[in-house]
């Protein structure tokens, strides 16, 4: 067999025989005979093709060659070691902390309540959060900034997993000088209403122009977040078009909220996790917060 297939077992006894001086002692330090010591220091050195030890009847003592191939082995044993205690840390640290990502929709309104509940359970643990945009999450999905994300079903997701939590229709926050009464709008009923949308480098507005169609829409401002949106409108600026899961769960008085009647007006909201990702303890039990929670907000809002 060449040198270059030498078994790990054959290394670790002859650190052991090399540090103690003696086959007897290695035997027991390693709970085997002393025959089976002698026996892999002697398949060793048929291995790598030189006597590593002198023996005596009292004691084992390296050769030259022996003592080359011990302060070789001993160091890579130790960085070995090393990089071992390091990974203890990281899974250690990543046993207490869950990183997660969740859309700034999401995080205005429903997290805060999802994080203090989980906070109480689980008061060891430490939570990591990055609020972001969809697709900026699946790059903090793929390095693995973040170990899951909150928001909508975002398209590509091939190397993602994504679970629906709720179905997520639009809402139209309407200022009592526009409010006509109406139970719900289509985007036809208030396009010459000086409109209030997020802005088109957002998933929510790339599927609001889908479902406008050909619809010609009196927009007066693009934002970037719900949550301006609806402080224009509650200032009276106009009608405020936002996914209903960022309006606040407490009622507005400055405005009414209906939904959008648009045929497709709504999206998929969930968990997006990158595939074959392994979960710990913290963050499955998060998980199954996030979906008891949204799943609860859901039914309420029905």
């Amino acid at each position: 067999m060449s040198a270059n297939n030498v078994n790990l077992k054959l290394l670790q006894t002859f650190l052991l025989a090399a540090e103690h001086g003696s086959f007897r002692r290695a035997a027991e330090e390693s709970n085997r005979s002393p025959s089976a010591v002698s026996m892999q220091i002697r398949d060793l050195e048929e291995q790598v093709g030189v006597s590593l030890f002198v023996r005596t009847p009292q004691s084992a003592n390296l050769t030259p060659s022996g003592e080359m191939l011990y302060e070789q082995v001993r160091s890579a044993m130790a960085d070995v070691q090393t990089g071992l205690d390091r990974l203890s840390d990281v899974a250690a640290q990543r046993r207490s902390h869950v990183s997660i990502g969740c859309a700034p929709t999401l995080a205005a309104t429903r997290l805060g309540n999802i994080l203090a509940t989980f906070k109480l359970r689980y008061p060891r643990s430490v939570i990591d959060l990055k609020e972001t945009p969809p697709m900026a999450a699946l790059t903090f999905l793929q390095e693995q900034e973040v170990e899951l994300y909150v928001g909508p079903e975002v398209p590509n997701m091939t190397e993602f997993h994504f679970e629906p939590i709720l179905r997520d229709r639009f809402a139209v926050c309407v200022p009592t000088e526009f409010d006509e009464g109406a139970d719900g709008f289509s985007l036809a009923d208030i396009a010459s209403f000086p409109l209030i949308l997020l802005d088109r480098q957002t998933a929510a507005r790339a599927l609001l122009d889908r479902i406008g169609g050909d619809v010609k829409l009196n927009i007066q401002y693009e934002v970037k977040y719900a949550y301006t949106a609806m402080t224009l409108a509650a200032a009276g600026l106009g009608v405020a078009v936002v996914p209903f899961i960022a309006v606040p769960m407490l009622p507005a008085t400055s405005f009414r909220v209906v939904p959008l009647l648009d045929d497709g007006a709504e999206r998929a909201v969930g968990i997006i996790t990158a595939r074959g990702y392994v979960h710990h303890n913290y963050s499955e039990q998060l998980m199954e917060l996030i979906r008891t929670e949204l799943r609860r907000d859901a039914n309420d809002a029905c």
